[in-house]
């Protein structure tokens, strides 16, 4: 279990993650995307993180309400509603909690997959951040069945996030820009799935799991 001040620092750490993986992120989308992914990763994290900074007192949904709302605000086009709606999911998962543990993480980001679903239309298999949502999703939730505490869950959605990103490889792309390409994206991965593999990362490394390198997927 989090409190609602640790929240806040594992938020600005999320943030301090996406600004250091910039390039990389971009790296990935230059290929089959608009090159752009990264930076704009990058920009809606530190309009947050400043926020967070700026924030003396506040709930753990206040704080994941916060970075969700900055990211719609700030981020340009359809990602700033994708990835918003994430961290929007969590803190409606957090409302009349003090504290932020395996329940709220997992029906946060089961609805979060929901959200991204409805509003871009993806699904399993269209080489998007759904293919790394979903995946995360369903090991959440099995481990709240379980009953797992929240590190051992986060081991699990670690592992089911990172083969979500690699079964994009093999993938014809089906939304976005990348649609265009058709089999010329096979053999790359999506960048909206690398970012959501790197989220849950983060996660975990705050938790002080083994998941606590930063190397590229």
């Amino acid at each position: 279990m989090l409190n609602s001040n640790q929240v806040k620092e594992m938020l600005i750490d999320i943030a301090d993650m996406y600004i250091e993986k910039k390039e990389e992120l971009s790296k990935y989308d230059a290929v089959i995307g608009d090159g752009d992914h990264g930076i704009t990763m990058a920009r809606g994290a530190k309009a947050a993180k400043e926020k967070l900074i700026n924030t003396e007192e506040g709930t753990c949904r206040d704080y994941f309400k916060l970075y969700g709302r900055t990211l719609v605000s700030t981020i340009g086009g359809a990602m700033g509603p994708l990835f918003g709606s994430i961290f929007l999911e969590l803190s409606k998962a957090c409302k009349g909690n003090e504290t932020f543990g395996i329940n709220e993480l997992s029906i946060g980001i089961s609805e979060a997959e929901k959200k991204v679903c409805d509003l871009g239309g993806a699904k399993v298999g269209d080489k998007t951040m759904v293919d790394a949502l979903h995946p995360t999703a369903e090991a959440l939730m099995e481990a709240k069945k379980n009953e797992d505490d929240l590190q051992k869950a986060l081991k699990k959605a670690v592992e089911a996030a990172k083969l979500g990103v690699q079964s994009t490889i093999p993938l014809v792309a089906k939304r976005g820009r990348s649609k265009y390409l058709q089999e010329k994206a096979i053999g790359h991965q999506d960048a909206g799935a690398t970012s959501i593999y790197y989220l849950i990362k983060e996660i975990d490394r705050y938790l002080g799991n083994k998941g606590s390198d930063k190397s590229e997927i």
